[in-house]
């Protein structure tokens, strides 16, 4: 039997950050580095990223809303509550999408399900989706604000598994963490590490998954 033979997917399972956009939270932080004049880098990282606690990580999980976090940040950075609506639209506006996605997203749609899995946040996915109107290319999501989890939570990946209407051997989590890849694996599911859609392509056949163009 070949490798190939060995697989029959119904699922794919994409993130979004990182994935299907490019990873805006980092050069969000360079862009608010330069703007605002702020020395300390790591101060800028500990707010924006998904670190367990911090306040990236409390709004990704939905347990602060947009206006806190910003009270927050503006409070830390010490800056002027009157620059609330730039560091939003730095942060969302950083984020684009990734070279051909949207192509490959239109193709795979036809014959398989597609589910968005990301550890996010809500006004973020409502300002890209206007932007790109990426969301009515998937059948479900599962969203990290809506379950008050994060990524790094073993029980998130067993919730996604309720949203891919087939055992996780017959699905594929497509995510550019390999920490992440490995949690969904050790539930059963396959794992592609993303790194640019012309290796995603490459990285499908392996699953018997051809794309026609």
């Amino acid at each position: 039997m070949t490798l190939k033979s060995q697989f029959n997917i119904k699922t794919l399972v994409f993130d979004l950050g990182g994935v299907y956009f490019t990873s805006g939270t980092y050069l969000a932080i360079e862009k608010i580095k330069e703007i605002y004049d702020i020395e300390d880098e790591s101060l800028l990282k500990e707010i924006f990223h998904d670190n367990q606690n911090t306040e990236g990580n409390l709004i990704r999980r939905g347990l602060i809303t947009i206006d806190e976090f910003e009270e927050r940040v503006f409070l830390k950075l010490n800056i002027q509550n009157k620059e609330k609506d730039h560091i939003r639209y730095i942060w969302f506006g950083s984020y684009c999408l990734h070279y051909g996605i949207e192509k490959i997203i239109k193709e795979l749609r036809k014959n398989y399900r597609l589910v968005i899995f990301s550890g996010n946040i809500r006004e973020r996915v409502e300002y890209l989706n206007k932007k790109c109107e990426f969301l009515k290319y998937f059948d479900d999501t599962v969203f990290s604000f809506d379950y008050h989890t994060s990524k790094d939570n073993l029980e998130f990946y067993k919730e996604l598994i309720d949203h891919i209407n087939c055992n996780p051997s017959e699905a594929i989590l497509i995510d550019d963490e390999k920490k992440n890849i490995q949690l969904a694996r050790s539930l059963g599911f396959n794992g592609i590490h993303f790194y640019y859609t012309e290796k995603l392509i490459k990285d499908l056949k392996k699953y018997n998954i051809d794309l026609n163009f």
